[in-house]
């Protein structure tokens, strides 16, 4: 997907902010037990990395407990949303527009986080990218938070049935369109993708958005090449007892 185009950015922006879903951001009522559970794992500290940060939802919640928080994602319109909000709640939360596989912030972090499966977009030489930033981010006593897709949660996306949908507008195009969606799963590679062709009445060929999710078997690997240990498993991150069913699986990391 074109995250970072500037149209697409601001279509999908409208998405994380619909507080009726929970498929580009979670519902606001989620996101605060989440984040009441995620501060006590740094009951010392008060500076949080949010990489893959969207427009800013669970960091304003920090911010507004009294957290510094600094967020980077590469979407031009969520940096722009999460970076008008800190100025009207006067909170101490900064964004930066970038890459969360090569944007380093230098001053040490009680808590990074990486949540909702985000780890799952990129294919594993990827994930040991964004291990290493958040290693040399991380406070010696912090922790890192990552909450990645489950081999079945993955795996779901690809058994969904094709379908189609006509649309006034949304995530796709402003005006009226039509979606054929279509998934694949690849063994070898242990991945969904997922295709979304779009048509409207200003083309004459279907246009095609993408996305593949991974699922990483060598993330303990990555994990130990990083200067990580698992301190902690999880379900979802609100310190539920991980059930090994879940699309989700958050694991609490330290430097080792």
């Amino acid at each position: 997907m074109p995250w970072d185009d500037e149209e697409f950015s601001t279509r999908m922006l409208t998405e994380h902010l619909d507080d009726r879903h929970d498929m580009a951001s979670r519902r606001g009522s989620l996101i605060d037990r989440h984040v009441a559970w995620l501060s006590t794992l740094a009951p010392h500290g008060h500076r949080v990395l949010d990489l893959g940060c969207g427009p800013g939802l669970y960091l304003e919640r920090f911010g507004r407990a009294g957290w510094e928080g600094v967020g980077v994602d590469v979407s031009p319109a969520a940096i722009g949303h999460a970076t008008r909000r800190a100025s009207i709640l006067g909170i101490g939360c900064t964004y930066v527009q970038g890459d969360l596989r090569n944007t380093r912030v230098a001053r040490p972090f009680d808590l990074v986080l990486c949540v909702f499966g985000e780890l799952n977009t990129f294919p594993i030489e990827d994930v040991r990218d964004v291990l290493d930033v958040a290693s040399g981010a991380v406070s010696r006593d912090g922790r890192i938070v990552i909450e990645v897709s489950t081999r079945a949660g993955v795996a779901d996306k690809a058994g969904r049935p094709v379908s189609w949908y006509a649309a006034a507008g949304g995530l796709f195009a402003d005006g009226p369109h039509v979606v054929l969606r279509e998934s694949g799963w690849f063994e070898d590679d242990q991945a969904t993708v997922e295709r979304w062709w779009i048509m409207d009445e200003f083309t004459t060929s279907p246009r095609m958005f993408g996305s593949t999710t991974w699922f990483h078997y060598q993330l303990a690997e990555a994990i130990h090449e990083a200067g990580l240990v698992i301190d902690g498993r999880f379900g979802e991150p609100t310190g539920a007892a991980a059930s090994g069913e879940g699309d989700f699986e958050t694991l609490v990391l330290r430097r080792s």
